[in-house]
């Protein structure tokens, strides 16, 4: 952040795969850090859903229709939880599409446009050393 000059209160956290597994898991231990997550074919254990409910965590989770590595029946326990804790988050499934869903979602500008809409209202930093 300090040699980048980077916005504390701008800090996105994505990945693919087991990226978007470790964007649920990073971004549930360390909320204080993160604007919004966006994980992709990535789904959440419902044990990362109080912190990110407690939070406010703007999360928008991406799948593929026809993922046979990651099946949409996976995600719905966690995002089923984190729903029951009144947390509202976007979930799209790119139905055509399997795996490579990554190829769609990074190419448009929708998925920048909406993190850049994300501020954390006062940034918190914690950095351990």
């Amino acid at each position: 952040l300090e040699q980048y000059r980077g916005d504390p209160a701008r800090q996105y956290l994505s990945g693919v795969s087991y990226g978007g597994f470790g964007t649920w898991h990073i971004g549930s231990r360390h909320v204080e850090r993160f604007a919004a997550l966006l994980p992709v074919v990535g789904y959440p254990h419902p044990e990362h859903a109080p912190a990110l409910a407690r939070a406010k965590t703007p999360i928008w989770c991406i799948a593929g229709g026809r993922d046979r590595a990651v099946p949409l029946r996976y995600f719905y326990p966690g995002l089923n939880r984190l729903e029951e804790l009144g947390h509202r988050f976007r979930f799209s499934i790119e139905a055509d599409l399997a795996h490579d869903v990554w190829a769609r979602v990074y190419a448009g500008s929708d998925v920048y446009d909406w993190l850049l809409g994300q501020v954390r209202a006062e940034p918190r930093l914690s950095v351990t050393r």
